[in-house]
C-alpha cells in the first residue's frame, strides 16, 4: 500500500489542492506543487485522525506505520537513539491514551449497524489517477473505502458529530468539494454515471462515548461540491500553464452575508441534509 508521504509526493491535482487555492494560488503552490516542498508537520488531532483511520481501515498495517511511546524508554541513549531512528524512518509514535481511544472508536463502528455494514466489503485508501492532456496534471485522489457498487465512504472525527455541527464543517473544510472530486473520479475510472455512485460520511467522537453517525450526502450537497471545485480546477489549471501563482488580491472590505466557514445566514441548518 502507498504511503502518505509517497502519495502526497505523487503528481496531480487532489481535491485538497483545489481547496487550498480558494485560499490563494500561492497558498496551493507552496502546500501541493512546490517541487522542493517539505512535509507538513502534522497537528495533534490530524495525527490521531491518521491513527484512527489506520485501525478502522487497514488495521494490518498499523505497525508498520505506528510505535506504542511506551515501548521506548526515551531516558536513556540507546532510547533515544531508537525515538530518532523511527522518527526519520517516518512512522508515528502514539501514546497508549491515544492508541486506547482509537481502539474504543473502532469498537463503536463496528457496533453501530449501520456504519458497521458500510466497511464490510470494499477496498481501503483506494487511489484513482484520471489522466489529462498534456501539460496538464492528471487529476487525482485517495478514497478511504470504494465498494464494489461502486459506492463512496468517508471516515471523519469530529468533536461533535451532531447533523448541525458537522454540515458546518462540511462548508468550513470543503468536505463537501472532496466528496463530488471523488465521485467525479470513481465515475471516470469505472464508467459509472456520477448520480449512481452513493457518497456516505461516517463520523465519529474521539471522546467517551464514542458516538458514531452516518450521513447520507445528498445531491444538493455534491452539486455545490461539484461546481466548486470544477471552477477551482479552472483556476488551477490557469495557474498552472501561465505558472503564475498570485498571492491575496487587492479589494476593499464589505459587509458579509456568511459566517464563518462559508455557512450561508438565510438557511436554516437543521433543514439541510447532507
Amino acid at each position: 500500500m502507498l504511503s502518505n508521504r509517497a502519495y502526497f509526493q505523487r503528481p496531480g491535482v487532489s481535491s485538497h489542492a483545489l481547496i487550498e487555492i480558494a485560499r490563494t494560488p500561492l497558498h496551493c503552490w507552496a502546500k501541493y506543487v512546490n517541487p522542493n516542498r517539505h512535509d507538513e508537520e502534522p497537528t495533534a488531532a490530524m495525527r490521531f485522525g491518521t491513527l484512527v483511520h489506520t485501525l478502522v481501515l487497514t488495521p494490518e498495517t498499523f505497525a508498520d506505520e505506528f510505535v506504542l511511546a511506551d515501548a521506548i524508554n526515551r531516558r536513556t541513549a540507546e532510547g533515544k537513539a531508537q525515538y530518532a531512528a523511527l522518527l526519520e524512518s517516518g512512522r508515528q509514535v502514539v501514546t497508549t491514551q491515544d492508541y486506547q481511544a482509537a481502539l474504543q472508536i473502532v469498537k463503536a463502528i463496528k457496533k453501530h449497524p449501520v456504519a458497521s455494514a458500510l466497511f464490510n466489503s470494499g477496498e481501503p485508501e483506494k487511489i484513482l489517477t484520471v489522466p489529462r492532456e498534456s501539460p496538464l496534471w492528471p487529476l487525482k485522489g485517495r478514497l478511504d473505502w470504494l465498494s464494489s457498487q461502486p459506492a463512496i465512504v468517508e471516515l471523519k472525527t469530529a468533536v461533535d458529530a451532531s447533523k448541525a455541527a458537522f454540515l458546518h464543517a462540511v462548508y468550513r473544510h470543503g468536505y463537501h468539494l472532496s466528496a463530488a472530486y471523488y465521485r467525479m473520479l470513481v465515475s471516470q475510472t469505472t464508467g459509472t454515471p456520477e448520480t449512481d455512485i452513493p457518497h456516505t460520511f461516517v463520523v465519529v467522537e474521539p471522546k467517551p462515548p464514542y458516538a458514531v453517525a452516518v450521513y447520507p450526502t445528498s445531491e444538493g450537497v455534491l452539486a455545490e461540491g461539484r461546481d466548486w471545485w470544477e471552477a477551482n480546477l479552472a483556476r488551477f489549471d490557469e495557474c498552472w500553464i501561465n505558472q503564475d501563482w498570485p498571492s491575496y488580491p487587492v479589494e476593499s472590505l464589505k459587509p458579509s452575508t456568511r459566517i464563518s466557514g462559508g455557512l450561508r445566514l438565510d438557511i436554516e441548518v437543521g433543514e439541510l441534509e447532507l
